[in-house]
């Protein structure tokens, strides 16, 4: 299991504070919804590959993702502003169906589980290389500004996602799942 790098906002206009994202419409995808919501934002569902255009025309006023796509789709030709939120990060897992897990011999079940760990760490080393990569690149080949929030700012921001949290604790413990632990766990990092 691996995520994406975290969250934040590219946008064709400078967001420094919460006044200035309401209203927006920022291309996100999944429960990226809620956060946007949440921010005063709108989330406007579209593919990736569709975002381009819809800068361009203004359907949208930037996007809400993980700092790699300012390169991969050069978003930053048009997103002149990055707003630092660290939110939201999208967990990916390597799955496969049980049937076929079952038929392949114990040595190379064993094989794939032990590669777990080094393969996250080797996905998580890469991203965070990539989104560094990006970075550099937007700053240097197209001057997009970094916004870093003031911490009084930023925790305006995040105590507005405090409800998201406890609903996700609440439907986590629902389930079974140790709901403190996890988040404990990703507040360490």
């Amino acid at each position: 299991m691996f995520t994406t790098a975290p969250s934040n906002i590219m946008s064709k206009k400078p967001v420094r504070n919460l006044a200035e994202i309401r209203g927006m419409d920022l291309r996100a995808s999944g429960g990226a919804a809620q956060i946007l919501r949440a921010w005063g934002a709108n989330q406007v569902g579209m593919p990736m590959s569709a975002t381009p255009e819809a800068l361009q025309k203004g359907v949208v006023q930037g996007l809400f993702s993980s700092l790699e796509v300012m390169k991969d789709f050069k978003f930053a030709e048009t997103c002149k502003f990055v707003t630092m939120t660290d939110t939201v990060i999208y967990p990916f897992a390597v799955v496969m169906n049980m049937d076929s897990w079952n038929a392949l011999p114990k040595d190379v079940q064993k094989v794939i589980e032990d590669m777990g760990t080094e393969q996250a760490e080797w996905t998580g080393d890469y991203m965070d290389n990539h989104v560094k990569e990006a970075i550099s690149w937007s700053k240097d080949t197209h001057k997009v500004e970094f916004i870093e929030l003031p911490a009084e700012e930023k925790a305006e921001w995040d105590k507005l996602l405090e409800p998201i949290k406890v609903q996700w604790i609440e439907d986590a413990k629902g389930k079974g799942f140790p709901a403190e632990a996890i988040i404990k766990d990703i507040e360490s990092l």
